[in-house]
């Protein structure tokens, strides 16, 4: 496993802290998941485990509306977070989610389940900004993306752990065993250092330092140099501060939030949410041989090895590929749940054999799910928005996906009233092939760096094939210096990366703004290429 390799190498690298406190700050997805997940478990064991009669419109009201909760946390969560810190942010939003679990365990009406449920989406939204942020604050680039992965992997184990408590417990110790989780959280959370990000835009340079040396493990080899490093980038971000209109005035910055907020609108039309939430309810209303409980703990182990699977190919395979592969497989997989539930009262007696194919259906839209549109989206938004796009983008793309959650949930029970499952399934059928189309015209980036991403979105760079076809043409009329540069280009590119040849650059053009950010130029006269 990377992450494996990654805790042996931080005993040579200086690593371990950055390692535990991403660890530690990254609970909180446990927290997430165990929300999640509850909801399954929780729809049958509601009945008995409160006193009041509880309504089907009770149970698709205080299940769906946990998304609005989430957009209202998401919203403020990073301006919270840069007033009064990560870790005090994290402890603040864990708080909600405390409240929104007694708020459920004490329910004697059915506005206290609302009242909790929204809670929890505030606590969830708002952790679902922050701790990302705090991960990638804390972490070196070289152990930063397997470090960010660790959070959709702690997703799914809470959502397998409520799936296994459920099937075993009531619903009061439901509710204390996945609460815990949001204590321990809270606990440790005091004993990781502070972002030094944090520190640098509260001109607390001293504060900064002593979070820096802690993380990098005492190390303070070119600790000063990062620091000065998130000095600049802080002073370029605050020299950079457009209005909405002014940014969205630019064609490209319109295009990469297209495809951010795109992939998020069809990661939850694929209808995950809808699943995990009543994934019990639908393994008993579809039928089956096999109980509802082993179905659901079997979707939930499905779930966390196919998303360890992902971590590891993500880079390899490419996102575009994996995210159309991800949206073919879903969308067979829920024609098939339709086909099956048309013809099983005719052809698929009880005890045969072809009584498994709900939860093989199930599984497989689950395994695709997390191979593509699971991680995906979220990689994406981190990769393709620029510095001015960045704080509208992400927010709009995680209101876009929480205001989903709520109404893919919320509409699930309504839609099955009227059509039926089978209804329902064909059109996340239809709705996961739109998705595979809208990848396929929309979403031309494949397996790039991040600075790689917003060139060619803003740029319009070709890929560097094209480039290296370009230039092949020309190569007996380069010189000895212009043929080493050809050959430290196409080093680059052996390793995946884009390497380029530009020439008219202006400095406030597109291509000048992403040569002030880049590692490494070779300045040649554009003549010597051939290019006018």
């Amino acid at each position: 496993m990377r992450l494996v390799q990654y805790i042996k190498m931080s005993l040579k690298e200086g690593v371990r802290n950055q390692i535990l406190s991403s660890l530690i700050a990254t609970l909180g997805a446990i927290v997430m998941g165990t929300i999640l997940g509850w909801t399954s478990p929780a729809n049958a064991l509601l009945l008995s485990g409160v006193k009041f009669l509880i309504s089907v419109d009770d149970l698709k009201s205080f299940s769906s509306i946990f998304g609005i909760g989430a957009v209202i946390g998401a919203l403020p969560a990073g301006k919270l977070s840069a007033m009064i810190g990560r870790r005090y942010s994290m402890v603040l939003f864990e708080i909600h989610i405390i409240i929104g679990w007694i708020f459920l365990t004490m329910a004697n009406t059915s506005w206290m389940l609302l009242v909790g449920r929204i809670l929890q989406g505030v606590g969830v939204g708002a952790l679902c900004t922050v701790i990302p942020t705090y991960v990638a604050e804390i972490s070196q680039p070289h152990i930063r993306g397997t470090l960010g992965t660790i959070f959709q992997v702690y997703v799914v184990i809470g959502i397998l752990y409520s799936f296994v408590v459920g099937s075993i417990v009531e619903y009061v110790t439901l509710n204390m065993l996945c609460g815990i989780w949001t204590i321990i959280h809270i606990v440790l959370t005091f004993f990781i250092p502070e972002s030094p990000y944090f520190f640098m835009c509260k001109n607390k340079d001293d504060k900064a330092n002593v979070s820096m040396m802690k993380l990098r493990d005492g190390n303070a080899t070119d600790i000063a140099d990062e620091l000065t490093m998130i000095k600049r980038e802080i002073e370029l971000q605050k020299t950079n501060q457009d209005t909405f209109m002014k940014v969205m005035a630019n064609k490209a910055n319109r295009k990469s939030l297209l495809i951010g907020i795109g992939c998020m609108f069809f990661q939850q039309t694929s209808g995950i949410n809808a699943i995990i939430f009543y994934m019990g309810y639908i393994f008993d209303e579809i039928g089956s041989s096999i109980t509802t409980n082993t179905s659901v703990i079997a979707v939930g182990i499905v779930q966390l090895v196919m998303t360890l699977v992902a971590m590891t190919i993500i880079d390899k395979a490419g996102r575009r590929l994996l995210l159309i592969v991800s949206a073919v497989v879903m969308s067979l997989s829920f024609f098939g749940l339709g086909l099956y539930l048309d013809q099983s009262h005719k052809l698929v007696p009880k005890d045969s054999i072809l009584s498994w194919l709900p939860l093989i259906l199930i599984a497989l839209y689950i395994s695709a799910f997390s191979l593509g549109f699971g991680p995906i989206p979220w990689v994406v938004m981190g990769e393709i928005f620029s510095n001015e796009v960045k704080p509208y983008g992400t927010s709009l793309a995680t209101a876009t996906n929480w205001v989903l959650v709520f109404a893919v949930t919320f509409l699930t029970f309504v839609t099955t009233e009227s059509i039926g499952f089978l209804g329902l399934f064909w059109i996340y059928s239809l709705f996961c092939m739109l998705g595979a189309i809208f990848v396929c015209y929309k979403y031309n980036l494949e397996n790039r760096p991040t600075k790689d991403f917003k060139l060619i979105i803003h740029a319009d760079v070709k890929p560097p094939n094209e480039y290296r076809d370009e230039v092949k043409g020309r190569l007996t009329r380069f010189s000895l210096k212009t043929f080493i540069t050809n050959l430290i280009l196409a080093k680059i590119r052996s390793q995946g990366k884009l390497a380029l040849v530009v020439c008219s650059i202006r400095k406030n053009g597109p291509l000048g703004k992403v040569l002030q950010d880049a590692t490494f130029i070779i300045w040649d006269q554009c003549t010597a290429w051939g290019f006018r």
